[in-house]
Formats: C-alpha cells, structure tokens, sequence
C-alpha cells in the first residue's frame, strides 16, 4: 500500500524550498562582499535577486575562490578602492544576518509551540 506523506510533512517540505530560494541569493550576495545590498535585501527582498549577478568585489570570499585573471583584473578595475589583501566583512554580515533569521525562527516555533 502507497502511503501520502501527510500534510504536515509536505508542507514543511514547502517551507523548506521557499526558504532555500529566499536565502540562497542572499548568501551569494553577501560572499560576493555587497554587504550593503545584502542588509538592504532584508527590507526589500527584491534585492538579493538583482544582487548576486553584479561582479564580486576583489577582496571577497568569492572573488577569492572563482576569479582568477581576467574577472579578477575586472573585478578591481570595478572596484579600485577595495585592496584584495584587506579583510572582507562578508563573513561577518552573513554570520549576523542569517543569526538573526534563525532567532526568529526559533521563537516563532517556541510560540507556535506554547500556544501563544
């Protein structure tokens, strides 16, 4: 007999794909080192779908593992006040950003828990 997941487990799965469409971009533009657009992306959401297709600043996680040569000369020559050498804020930004997400995860569960 073929059983149906029941409707609390489906529609956790929902939850799950939307978030994962919701954060992913998000994350990208934060490792891309638009921390400013990342923060804005939280107000308006719209933002984190124009944000992770603008060019990495130089000095970022992810200019650091996918830029080499040409893209990395772009890449500086878009942003040539950004010294690839300094420390990137991105980490940072993601680690507070999505800290946040979490906490409200967590006490919108913990109410939705205790009934309140």
């Amino acid at each position: 007999m073929l059983m149906v997941a029941s409707f609390p487990v489906v529609e956790a799965l929902v939850f799950a794909a939307v978030v994962a469409i919701c954060l992913v971009p998000g994350a990208i533009t934060a490792l891309k080192g638009h921390v400013a657009l990342f923060v804005a992306g939280f107000f308006v959401g719209l933002v984190w779908f124009v944000a992770p297709f603008r060019l990495a600043k130089p000095n970022s996680p992810w200019a650091r593992r996918f830029y080499s040569g040409e893209k990395l000369e772009k890449a500086q020559a878009r942003y040539p006040k950004v010294d690839p050498a300094d420390p990137d804020r991105s980490k940072l930004a993601l680690t507070i950003g999505f800290g946040l997400i979490a906490a409200a995860f967590i006490a919108g569960f913990a109410a939705g828990v205790s009934g309140g």
